[in-house]
C-alpha cells in the first residue's frame, strides 16, 4: 500500500511539472502572437502613410505639369495625401477598417473595451 501512494505521488507531481511546463509555453506562445499582431500593424500603419503620402506627391506633380501650375497642386495634394494617411492610420489602429456605417465603427469600440 505505501509503495502505491508513494507510485501516486510521484505521478501526480510529474503530472504538475507537465502541466507547469505546458502552462509556460502556452502564455510565451501569446506573448509571441501578441507582439507579431502589433508589428503587422505598425508595419501597416507605416505603409498606409507612406504610400499616401507618396500618391498625393505623385498626383500633384503630375497635375502641375500637365496644367503648367508649378506648385499649387503638388502641396494641395500632399497635404491632401497627408490628411488621408493620418486617418488611414487612426482607422488601422482603432481597428475599424474599410467597413461602411456608424454601426461597425460602435461594434468595435464595443470590442476593444
Amino acid at each position: 500500500m505505501n509503495d502505491q501512494d508513494s507510485r501516486l505521488k510521484r505521478i501526480r507531481k510529474d503530472l504538475a511539472d507537465i502541466k507547469s511546463t505546458e502552462n509556460t509555453k502556452e502564455k510565451k506562445q501569446i506573448e509571441k502572437d501578441e507582439d507579431s499582431e502589433s508589428m503587422a500593424v505598425g508595419l501597416r500603419a507605416g505603409a498606409e502613410l507612406v504610400t499616401s503620402i507618396a500618391a498625393g506627391g505623385l498626383i500633384g506633380y503630375w497635375l502641375d505639369n500637365w496644367l503648367e501650375t508649378k506648385p499649387i497642386f503638388l502641396i494641395a495634394m500632399l497635404l491632401l495625401g497627408v490628411i488621408t494617411g493620418f486617418v488611414n492610420v487612426w482607422r488601422t489602429t482603432r481597428n475599424i477598417g474599410y467597413q461602411v456605417g456608424y454601426k461597425d465603427i460602435k461594434k468595435n469600440d464595443k470590442e476593444n473595451i
